[in-house]
């Protein structure tokens, strides 16, 4: 019986919480202040490659870096390694987002000849 209750506590525990996010060093999921996201989403077609940049307000463009604030504060990182996250698509990053507890608000294209990409706004799912 009493296996029975941890289980059931567990699967209670797991489907209320959610994983870590980790921008740069910042835990976006279990950061209180932080309840929208904005996520820039550049595909580079020939080399099929996906940059995935977050700004959740430390940044005032992806030219930042006049601001002090470095690119690589704007990855996703992998919890454990601290390395930055590879995703294959950008459906792959908005299933990730979606998955970690954060609803879709809309997006849009930037089509400038030197920037192309993706914008998209999650905000931070509330628990009922």
């Amino acid at each position: 019986m009493k296996q029975f209750i941890s289980f059931v506590c567990l699967a209670l525990v797991s489907t209320m919480s959610y994983g870590q996010i980790l921008v740069g060093q910042v835990d976006i999921n279990k950061t209180d202040s932080i309840r929208i996201v904005e996520v820039y989403i550049n595909r580079q077609a020939l080399k099929n490659i996906v940059h995935v940049y977050v700004d959740f307000d430390q940044r005032d463009n992806l030219a930042a870096g006049n601001l002090g604030i470095r690119s690589d504060d704007l990855l996703i990182l992998e919890p454990d390694t601290k390395r930055r996250k590879v995703f294959t698509s950008t459906a792959a990053v908005l299933n990730f987002f979606e998955r970690n507890g954060w609803d879709y608000l809309n997006g849009f294209a930037e089509n400038e000849p030197d920037t192309p990409g993706y914008y998209y706004h999650f905000r931070k799912r509330v628990a009922k």
